[in-house]
């Protein structure tokens, strides 16, 4: 008898299955996306100008893991190209963005404004949060007002305005793009312990990348970078810490460009901290992104002091995605797959808009 109702069971949670899938409304997401492929340098330019778009690799990972939703996805590509489709009239029931744009300090904005232009939903945080973000002094203002720990700093946008008298900040400190990602423009030599040194760097930062530079109080320790995703509450994803050449405690050692092209890194979650470290920066993460207005799913990067306190260094609101980054780790740590993730970041993006995708 018992064997009987064990084998109801499992037809009737089979038939479930097909009603419900057969029920699905499918949504139709557009994929809007900046490929390095799409890029050709011209003669003389960077190679790092392109440094924060994503491979063909990535692009398929993310891909795939959206059909897994269900739903119909179809590749849009960049601003460029989504303008030249909205322009022909066509339209999306939602728009998983993760285009970086190519030019200016609204360049991560251009995307959400045309979407919203033209009402149509997408994933990921809107324009004012996106261009607040990328400018790394007005998003460390914001989150201090909040009361959250940020290593005290400068933005200079001539090199006028620095000036030996006035430089409070103590060393070391690290001068930075105020208006970069990927860890564009940060090397060895941007750590300074004079001020000689801050001025030099300063200058070949402003003539190299046309935009301020950040000079910051550097913060001796460890370095963790922590997701969050979803929206109401945000998931706060474990935090995951940062090795170079296998050692935790960096010092004055810390992530940088030309790490992103060598094995020097090794990415460690969970991360083996005291629980009173990893609920501190859960909490940060947290209040940041709720202070700074992200939507279904950023990351944030610290610094972490030899009393273990987190300092907010940067928010990223269009963090890489693909297998090469942290969350596959992060996913594996609270034990869902990575396209489970992907799909989450969707769907929190679809019940924010409330769109019903169910014909029940």
């Amino acid at each position: 008898m018992k064997k009987k109702d064990n084998g109801k069971r499992v037809r009737f949670f089979i038939v479930y299955l097909l009603i419900y899938s057969y029920c699905m409304k499918k949504l139709k997401i557009g994929f809007t996306y900046d490929a390095k492929a799409d890029y050709k340098l011209k003669p003389g330019e960077s190679p790092d100008k392109i440094a924060e778009f994503d491979s063909e690799e990535t692009l398929s990972e993310i891909e795939y893991s959206l059909k897994t939703s269900g739903h119909i996805i179809e590749r849009i590509g960049n601003v460029h190209s989504l303008l030249k489709k909205v322009a022909q009239g066509k339209r999306w029931d939602l728009v998983f963005n993760i285009a970086e744009g190519i030019k200016g300090r609204n360049r991560e904005s251009q995307v959400p404004a045309i979407l919203e232009l033209f009402d149509i939903p997408y994933s990921g945080s809107d324009a004012l949060t996106m261009g607040a973000t990328l400018d790394k002094a007005v998003a460390k203002i914001i989150v201090s007002n909040s009361g959250i720990l940020t290593p005290k700093f400068l933005e200079i946008e001539d090199l006028s305005q620095l000036n030996k008298k006035k430089f409070h900040l103590k060393y070391p400190v690290i001068v930075k793009p105020s208006e970069e990602g990927t860890s564009k423009g940060i090397a060895q030599e941007s750590i300074a312990h004079d001020f000689e040194h801050v001025r030099k760097r300063t200058k070949w930062l402003i003539e190299k990348y046309k935009q301020p530079a950040l000079i910051e109080e550097f913060i001796i320790g460890s370095e963790f970078t922590v997701a969050v995703i979803e929206n109401d509450p945000p998931l706060v994803l474990p935090p995951v810490q940062i090795a170079i050449n296998n050692k935790t405690f960096l010092g004055e050692n810390f992530y940088k460009h030309s790490c992103v092209f060598d094995d020097s890194i090794k990415y460690i979650c969970p991360a083996e901290i005291p629980k009173s470290l990893d609920k501190k920066l859960r909490e940060t993460s947290y209040n940041s992104y709720k202070a700074l207005g992200i939507r279904d799913l950023g990351r944030f990067d610290f610094r972490v002091d030899k009393d273990n306190n987190p300092y907010f260094l940067e928010c990223n609101p269009l963090p890489n995605l693909g297998l090469i980054d942290v969350f596959p780790l992060v996913s594996k740590a609270i034990g869902i797959t990575y396209e489970e993730v992907i799909c989450k970041i969707l769907n929190s993006a679809i019940k924010r808009y409330g769109l019903d995708y169910t014909d029940f």
